[in-house]
This record gives C-alpha cells, sequence and structure tokens, in this order.
C-alpha cells in the first residue's frame, strides 16, 4: 500500500454526485453513493503505527480528497454527499463500538434517517474489502444497535437494488465461491499430498477470484474470506496470517503474509506485486531488509536456520 498512488479522487466523487439515477428511491440513491464511494476508497493503515491520522481534516476548499482514509473521514464524505444530493434524507456520524479494537478512539459510522421513518447504520470503512470484491455487503443497514433503534435491510433487498442500479447482473462473488467449493469437492485429491492440495487450492483461489483492490488492507480481507471458505476446516487450521509493513519518510507499505509452515507453504500479498508464492529465505531476507513486523511468532519462524534447498529436488 503505497500511500502516494492514486491520491486525488474528488473526480471520482464528481462523477458519483453527477450520476446518481434517476427515477430511483432514496434508499436506491443513498446505496448508489455508497457503493460507488466504497470503490474509491482504502483504509489508511499508518493508523497503526500513528493514531493521528484519525484527526487529519477533510480540506474541501482544495479540491483535492486522497485515497487512504480512517472510518472518521469516510463517514464525515458519505454524510456530506447524502445530505447535499437527498434532500428528504438525514446523516450523521455515530459512534460504535467493534470488538478486538484497541485505538484510544471509538470507530464511527454513519447514521441516515429518511422522510419515511427508516434509520439505518451505515459503515462504509468496514465495508470497502467487500465493495471492492464483489462480495454481499455487511454494513449496509445489516445490524442494529443494543436497544434495535435501527432497521434493518435485507440482502436480498440489497440484491435488487444491486441488479436495478446495476451494480451486479445475477451474482455477487459469494455465489461464484459457493460453486468453486463446490466443483473443487468434486476433485480427487488421492494421489496429493497435503501441501499439493493447499497449493493447488490458492493458485486455483489466484486464477479464478483475481480483483482489483485500492489498498493492500482491503485486499487482505478478501482473500482471509476467501481462505475461510475455500479450504477446509483443517487446512484452515493451519493457516497463520501475519502482516509487514515498510515505511521511510514518503511511504507506507503494507504486506501479508501466509504460512502454512508445518508444511513449508508460504505466500505474500502487496498491491504493487499481488500474490506470490514464496518461501522462508525470501521471508527471512525481507526481514532484514527493511520489513517489520510485530508478531514475534513470524520472527521466530523466520530467524530459524535456513535448510539449503536441494537443487535435484
Amino acid at each position: 500500500m503505497n500511500l502516494k498512488i492514486g491520491q486525488n479522487i474528488i473526480p471520482s466523487i464528481n462523477f458519483i454526485m453527477s450520476t446518481i439515477p434517476e427515477n430511483t428511491t432514496d434508499l436506491e440513491k443513498v446505496r448508489y453513493i455508497y457503493i460507488n464511494l466504497g470503490k474509491l476508497f482504502s483504509y489508511d493503515y499508518r493508523i497503526v503505527a500513528d493514531e493521528s491520522v484519525i484527526s487529519e481534516p477533510i480540506d474541501y476548499a482544495k479540491n483535492e480528497i486522497g485515497r487512504y482514509k480512517t472510518c472518521y473521514q469516510i463517514s464525515e464524505i458519505l454524510m456530506v454527499l447524502i445530505n447535499g444530493l437527498i434532500p428528504n434524507c438525514h446523516a450523521k456520524i455515530i459512534e460504535r463500538k467493534i470488538p478486538g479494537r484497541s485505538f484510544n478512539k471509538e470507530h464511527v459510522a454513519t447514521e441516515v434517517t429518511f422522510s419515511d421513518g427508516l434509520k439505518i447504520i451505515l459503515d462504509l470503512t468496514l465495508d470497502l474489502a467487500n465493495i471492492q470484491g464483489g462480495l454481499k455487503t455487511k454494513e449496509f443497514g445489516f445490524t442494529t444497535n443494543s436497544t434495535g433503534d435501527y432497521d434493518i435491510i435485507s440482502l436480498a433487498e440489497c440484491a435488487q437494488m444491486d441488479k436495478k442500479l446495476g451494480f451486479i447482473i445475477d451474482k455477487y462473488t459469494d455465489d461464484y465461491i459457493n460453486e468453486f467449493v463446490e466443483q473443487i469437492s468434486q476433485i480427487d485429491f488421492s494421489n496429493y499430498s497435503p501441501a499439493e492440495v493447499i497449493d493447488f487450492k490458492i493458485k486455483k483461489i489466484k486464477e479464478v477470484f483475481s480483483k482489483d483492490f485500492k489498498g493492500t488492507h482491503e485486499a487482505i480481507r478478501y482473500i482471509y474470506t476467501l481462505f475461510s471458505k475455500i479450504l477446509s476446516n483443517d487446512e484452515f487450521g493451519k493457516l497463520k496470517q501475519f502482516n509487514l509493513s515498510y515505511s521511510n519518510s514518503d511511504d507506507f507499505n503494507l504486506m501479508a503474509i501466509y504460512s502454512f509452515d508445518e508444511l513449508g507453504l508460504y505466500y505474500s500479498y502487496s498491491n504493487e506485486l499481488g500474490f506470490n508464492k514464496v518461501n522462508a529465505q525470501i521471508i527471512a531476507n525481507l526481514l532484514k531488509s527493511g520489513w517489520r513486523t510485530n508478531s514475534n511468532s513470524i520472527q521466530s519462524i523466520f530467524d530459524k536456520p535456513i535448510e539449503p534447498t536441494n537443487p535435484n529436488r
């Protein structure tokens, strides 16, 4: 994730504002804005090292908005577009508690109230990976709070809107994944080793389900979804995922390492280089060349002496 790439998305936001379809309901208009904005942003992963990025203001006067944003800026931009473009709706930013979140400030989302009384939560930040991966959204009116103050929009209704708005013709990526899992289940793997089965499945995942993501963070979440659905429970249980980061004064880059250490299988993903099969030596070299991780377990794996590769194998 290189934070200097594709920074100004104002032209794309202007396009969204200019192309909201006519003859649509207010809810469909909100859905149109939500999905299209979700195709633009990437979560600003610098927040892990520097929480001050939360407070970076949106400067509309400069006519420039960057692609990499936290939940605060994403929720604000969504709120501004809804309030400015759909007179019968009122959007505001609300705090949400997210299990496992360790930052000092709470996570925020967008509350939208419609003239007919419908009130829903939109959490676009958490849906970026789903939108960019063509998956069903999980944060568009999908949940309420502990006191049930919000209405629920069913996935079936979302699908109807997405077909009307042209986001899908027939199916989501979820549906194609389910079909793929059924196809994989028909393959005879009796002559494959456990490592060969996993490697085969991952190569097919790369071949069939490659998508274009705006940031590594969204791609990592999408890959995790693919692995959790396509690998068997036993295979998935062998997986360990680690994040590596590389930063200097100008850039912040993120890479994911997928390790099946007991089988000697390793894979890497970055937006710049895509998905690649690697080995322990390569990852050990990354850790010696400026890439960093907060995980002691990955460090211990690749601090082990690397056995020389037999060129005849």
